[in-house]
């Protein structure tokens, strides 16, 4: 993550200076406490909040984040404490002015230097611990200005980064403040740039496993309620993002990739995006090896939703077979790099005993032909299936020799496992 250059932010205090500087902020604290005519000393400790983010004094961040917390506690909480009017709209005021800070200094302007993963969880603590004095609208607002900030920030952002933020913000009602931040903006058609997508797509695919929730809130229908509206919510986010035209290529190629391992867990119905990869699936037009990739990952997915998710497609194979058949400048599915996701997709598509007997034989025609013409490696994976095929399907003996020829290429199926077994099509899993 990266920004600007500039002298502003220099390294971490020692321990020495922490200690010798330690007392100012408590101090600062009990003169407050001690009475309200004492409340516009909170403006020193704003301006020592702003003197540590500069200087990443990370341990008097977390003494400054503290003193707020006491303060604010013992003023707008407490209930045998009455604090005036003017007193409550000084303090909201400084607890937006610290939200201003906290979120300017995400990524400022004039910084060159790589953030501390750290440094930046200090931060995100900061913005988390505060919620609790401020209003739910408040709280979307402050999201929003946060979110948008990492989104629309120079450079891509870091999984870590994005990972440490879901960890600070890993319960029900955060996600529902972060998910209303997504929808708003997409509706709002915010995202302009290629880097841009690129961090919001990041955002949205290193979620947390909703339903991991349960695990940690008491299981009731109430929450299960509440998940499956979370699941709703992000499911409506995933859709509305696939959909954008302008949406990058290597975005649309990334979610086809990652969509059965990261996506179809977290929304209500996983079965809404086979329109989508049907029609990815059957428009893009094999121009690079690039296209065959998508292809790839959009034939695994649609395979998951008709195998796990009962999706009813009775084209699958019809499309499946196109694939494989395709050529561009004398180059074939089988020089993608994801060539063992593929031979995996066909031996789990080919080898299920309910397959009808005119599709079997038709792909074991298709196949053989294929291996004619491919490298050594792909010539025995493709070999090794199609005799696996026939192991499950021995009545397709007759497409390809005489009944001696037959008895022979059955003695040498059961007995050569080393064959079946070795031509490396199970290293992938779907």
């Amino acid at each position: 993550m990266k920004a600007k250059s500039g002298k502003k932010f220099g390294k971490l205090k020692t321990q020495k200076n922490y200690k010798e500087n330690e007392k100012e902020i408590k101090d600062i604290e009990s003169d407050i406490l001690s009475s309200p005519k004492n409340i516009n000393l909170f403006n020193k400790l704003i301006e020592i909040f702003i003197k540590n983010i500069e200087n990443k004094d990370e341990q008097k961040l977390k003494d400054n984040i503290d003193s707020f917390k006491n303060i604010l506690s013992y003023y707008l909480k407490d209930k045998n404490v009455k604090s005036s009017n003017e007193l409550i709209s000084f303090l909201n005021n400084k607890i937006e002015l610290i939200y201003k800070i906290i979120i300017d200094s995400i990524i400022p302007e004039d910084n060159n230097d790589s953030f501390d993963e750290s440094f930046l969880i200090i931060l995100f603590n900061a913005f988390e611990e505060l919620t609790s004095f401020i209003s739910e609208d408040k709280i979307n607002s402050h999201f929003q200005n946060l979110l948008w900030k990492l989104i629309s920030s120079e450079g891509e952002i870091s999984i870590n980064v994005i990972n440490s933020f879901y960890e600070q913000f890993n319960n029900i009602p955060y996600y529902n403040h972060i998910f209303d931040v997504f929808i708003n903006i997409l509706k709002n058609k915010m995202i302009k740039s290629q880097s841009e997508f690129i961090n919001f797509y990041n955002f949205i695919t290193n979620i947390n496993d909703l339903d991991s929730f349960l695990e940690n809130e008491n299981k009731n229908d109430q929450e299960e309620v509440k998940i499956n509206e979370l699941k709703d919510k992000y499911q409506n986010i995933i859709i509305s993002l696939i959909n954008d035209k302008l949406l990058p290529l290597s975005i649309m190629k990334e979610f086809m990739k990652i969509l059965n391992k990261k996506i179809v867990q977290n929304v209500t119905n996983p079965i809404i995006f086979s329109d989508y990869l049907l029609n990815k699936t059957g428009e893009i037009k094999i121009q690079s090896i690039n296209d065959f990739d998508i292809q790839i990952f959009g034939l695994s997915s649609l395979f998951v939703l008709l195998t796990k998710y009962n999706l009813d497609y009775d084209k699958y194979y019809e499309l499946l077979y196109k694939l494989i058949s395709k050529k561009f400048n004398g180059i074939t599915i089988f020089d993608s790099k994801y060539k063992n996701r593929i031979l995996k997709l066909l031996e789990l598509s080919l080898t299920s005993e309910q397959i009808p007997y005119v599709v079997i034989c038709s792909f074991i025609k298709k196949l053989l032909r294929i291996s004619l013409f491919e490298k050594v490696e792909i010539i025995f994976s493709l070999l090794s299936l199609v005799m696996k095929i026939i192991q499950l399907h021995p009545r397709t003996l007759n497409l390809i020799m005489d009944k001696k020829s037959k008895k022979i290429l059955k003695k040498n199926i059961e007995s050569n496992s080393i064959f079946l077994n070795g031509s490396g099509v199970n290293e992938y899993n779907l």
